[in-house]
């Protein structure tokens, strides 16, 4: 059985890089037609990792309180209820991973070696080890550098190597993914994927991948505005954003080049927070992180 861990709807809401952060989305995808093209592309098992909205199922931005870093952490298999006390969570990472421990829920570090998660420091990520169950080690956007340092840092502390596509878009829906031999259902998958015995494959992202996806995004919102206009056409603030978005159009080519520059930033993070990693400094904050994150025997 195949599954892609990592994808986003619309439900991800809008998007986090300024300056059009309340105008354009993390996605438009819908979770019908994702649903659709991830089975068209040989996927088994379909699921929804929206950023803290379990609308469409979930990624959790979760918050270390002392210096406000963030980091993606993906659940699996979540109720209602358990996603209504993750929320109320996630502000202070040293509450909401004891949480997930008690409750048993699976729980990934997502691309940990990118600046997308928050620029997460050794010290960050040591004081995570021992509550997640795995670390996404093949990610569809990411390089196979940033790939590579989350595959070694799985191996050196035995977790699970998890992948998914992290597809914003429908290009990438289903090119990377996680294979079960065992499994024939979603629990056999879910049991096999507990024990580690899945692997990963597919496609590895490069330079031009963001830039095609903030293409196919702004195409996406163009296409949305015009489908809102059809429908309101008395609407004064529709006509003023699709006349904003077309007299900004120029602006898309600066988007790509600030996605060649992001991809640039995120392989030097990547050199550094390996330094990091293997220097593992015992400062202060560290020395608390670990004294709060040690779960108990």
């Amino acid at each position: 059985m195949k599954l892609d861990a990592h994808v986003h709807t619309h439900h991800s809401g809008y998007s986090t890089i300024y300056p059009v952060t309340t105008i354009l989305r993390e996605s438009y995808n819908t979770p019908e037609k994702l649903y659709r093209r991830a089975k068209a592309r040989g996927m088994d098992l379909v699921t929804i990792t929206d950023h803290d909205s379990i609308s469409g199922a979930v990624t959790i931005t979760a918050i270390f309180p002392e210096d406000n870093a963030s980091c993606h952490i993906g659940v699996l298999g979540i109720t209602e209820e358990q996603h209504r006390d993750i929320q109320s969570l996630r502000r202070n990472v040293h509450e909401l991973m004891p949480y997930l421990k008690e409750q048993d829920i699976f729980c990934t570090l997502n691309h940990l070696a990118s600046l997308s998660a928050g620029r997460l420091t050794a010290t960050h990520i040591c004081s995570l080890l021992p509550w997640i169950s795995a670390i996404e080690t093949r990610n569809g956007t990411r390089l196979p550098s940033q790939n590579q340092t989350a595959s070694a840092l799985a191996r050196a502390h035995g977790k699970v190597s998890v992948a998914g596509s992290d597809s914003h878009t429908y290009r990438g829906i289903g090119r990377t993914y996680m294979v079960s031999e065992r499994a024939h259902n979603r629990e056999e998958f879910l049991a096999e994927l507990r024990q580690g015995r899945v692997r990963v494959e597919g496609a590895e992202g490069c330079y031009l991948t963001l830039s095609a996806d903030i293409l196919r995004v702004t195409a996406r919102f163009y296409a949305d505005g015009i489908v809102k206009l059809i429908e309101s056409p008395l609407n004064w603030r529709h006509h003023l954003v699709v006349l904003g978005s077309t007299l900004c159009l120029p602006l898309a080519g600066v988007a790509l080049v600030g996605s060649v520059i992001h991809y640039l930033r995120d392989e030097r993070f990547n050199h550094h927070l390996l330094v990091d990693l293997v220097a593992r400094p015992a400062g202060p904050v560290a020395r608390s992180s670990a004294r709060i994150l040690e779960p108990a025997v």
